[in-house]
């Protein structure tokens, strides 16, 4: 074992402990939810992911799911103009895992669209949850698609926490109200993240956005992840994720 390897162990356990506590104070503790993480992928980020940032918020948000997860993992999702599922992260794998997995096996791509990687995870959790059917156009041609969700058969599945995490605002963004609107009849609470000097005013729109069944976004933005400590970022992503859970399981959402 390299000493860099058993010094990132070390720092697991260390956050790991941190988030513990965290959840603890949350009332949280002993809450079973499946932890999925989402990483923009645009060619802005390139940076972010060249100085280890988003390696660092992939270990971060790995210790929270250490402590939540049935399995003690996270679901890792990337998307830019395409969205993608990476693959699972857990103690055993996490080690260099973006530099890995993201870096080496993806290209930084060159728009930044939230619509289709929000589908794709609400499609891996809740799968047939999801129906779209056309409407209007003349003989298939034209018309919109119309996103239908029946979460009926999932109430007793477990909660899904997605910290999502970008640095720029999108180009599809009605299509992202749609999709968060359907959404929220299912289990699945968005941790969204804005890195950087952008404004986010439409991640900000989300967060408070009408005509959801249930609000199922929380939003803020930071300058510099890295600079953040454990405990202030434990406290930030989890800061309406009881709440959230609260009015879920009131409104037949979750058990």
């Amino acid at each position: 074992m390299s000493i860099e390897l058993r010094k990132a162990e070390t720092k697991l356990i260390d956050l790991s402990k941190k988030a513990t506590i965290t959840l603890e104070k949350k009332g949280l503790n002993g809450q079973i939810a499946r932890v999925g993480i989402v990483f923009d992928i645009s060619a802005s980020m390139r940076n972010l992911y060249k100085k280890g940032t988003v390696q660092n918020a992939a270990e971060r948000c790995l210790a929270l799911a250490m402590n939540f997860d049935d399995n003690g993992a996270a679901d890792v999702f990337a998307f830019g103009v395409k969205d993608h599922e990476i693959g699972e992260i857990d103690k055993s794998n996490f080690f260099e895992f973006v530099d890995r997995e993201i870096i080496k096996k993806k290209t930084l791509e060159g728009g930044t669209r939230y619509a289709g990687v929000i589908r794709r995870l609400a499609e891996k959790y809740y799968p047939g949850a999801i129906s779209v059917q056309k409407k209007g156009g003349f003989f298939g041609i034209g018309g919109r698609s119309e996103i239908t969700v029946d979460a009926s058969k999932y109430r007793n599945d477990p909660p899904c926490y997605i910290f999502f995490v970008t640095d720029g605002d999108n180009e599809d963004k009605e299509e992202t109200r749609e999709i968060i609107r359907q959404v929220s009849k299912l289990g699945i609470f968005f941790q969204f993240v804005g890195m950087g000097p952008t404004h986010f005013f439409f991640l900000q729109e989300l967060d408070e956005m009408d005509g959801r069944y249930i609000d199922n976004a929380n939003f803020f933005k930071i300058n510099d992840l890295d600079k953040i400590s454990d405990e202030e970022l434990y406290d930030r992503i989890l800061a309406e994720f009881p709440s959230w859970l609260k009015e879920a399981r009131s409104k037949g959402i979750i058990l």
